[in-house]
Parts: C-alpha cells; structure tokens; sequence
C-alpha cells in the first residue's frame, strides 16, 4: 500500500458519518410531511450511505497497513487504531443492515404502489442507531492522530 491510501481514507472517512445523518433528517421530515418523494430522496441516500461506510471501511485497512509499517509519527497513536478498525467493521454492518431496509422499502413500494410507513418508520430508528455507530468510529478514528480527544476520552 502507499501512503496515497492515508490520503484517500482521511478524505472519504467522514462520509458515512454524514450520509448517514442526512437521510435521517429526510426521512423524518418525510414521514411527518407525509411526502413520499422525500422519503424515497432518503431512502437513496441510505443507500449511498451503505458505500460510504464501505469505502471508508476498505480504505481503512490499507491505511492501517502503510501506518503499521511506518516508522513513529508525531501525532498519531498507532495503539489506538485497533480499536477504531472493530467500530469500522461495526458501522459496516449497521449502515449496511440500514442500506438493505432502505433498498427493501423501495422495492416493496415500487411493487405495491406505496411503501410501508411502518418500515420506513423503523428504517428511521436504523438509521438513528447508525448515526450513533458512526459517531463512536469517528470518535475512536480521532483519537488515533488527535492528542485533544485522547485528553477529554482519557480522564472519563
């Protein structure tokens, strides 16, 4: 791997944090303005979110490998990447079990008509819950290069 891989995880390694806050706030406007077009815009985006934690995920492997091999750097704590890489396989899963439930309520919806509000409902909590998962990998990931995080999660 060569150092480009660094680069290219610490630029794409905020996305799924991201997409995946984006369509929950669609999707629970959606689901109390009752606008159909909203929640199929977060549904997508769900989705999107799924390739996000993915490529961040597999980026991150490559970027562990050419830090693990490199000599000491000012900054970077390589004893905490460990940890950040089992929170990355954790937000794998969650944005990818909430992509599924998204691409599920599309499908059911382009097949009935309508999508089920109950499902978009509980795709909106999925969506919450990986929120949450993607907060702590962020966490976790700054703590390896940011001394001013491992000194707050630290004294906890």
């Amino acid at each position: 791997m060569t150092p480009s891989v660094v680069h290219l995880h610490l630029a794409i390694n905020h996305s799924p944090l991201y997409a995946e806050l984006f369509p929950f706030v669609l999707l629970v406007t959606a689901l109390v303005k009752r606008n159909r077009t909203l929640g199929t815009a977060a549904l997508v985006v769900a989705i999107i979110a799924a390739f996000c934690a993915g490529a961040a995920f597999y980026t991150g492997d490559g970027a562990a490998a050419t830090i693990d091999k490199s000599p000491p750097i000012p900054g970077v704590d390589k004893t905490m990447i460990k940890e950040h890489d089992l929170a990355a396989g954790f937000m794998l899963t969650a944005a990818c079990i909430t992509g599924g439930l998204a691409l599920i309520s599309l499908i059911v919806g382009w097949r009935r008509g309508e999508r089920l509000r109950w499902l978009d409902v509980l795709i909106a909590v999925a969506i919450l819950w990986s929120v949450s998962v993607a907060g702590r990998t962020a966490f976790l990931g700054g703590r390896i290069h940011h001394p001013e995080v491992r000194a707050v999660s630290s004294s906890q």
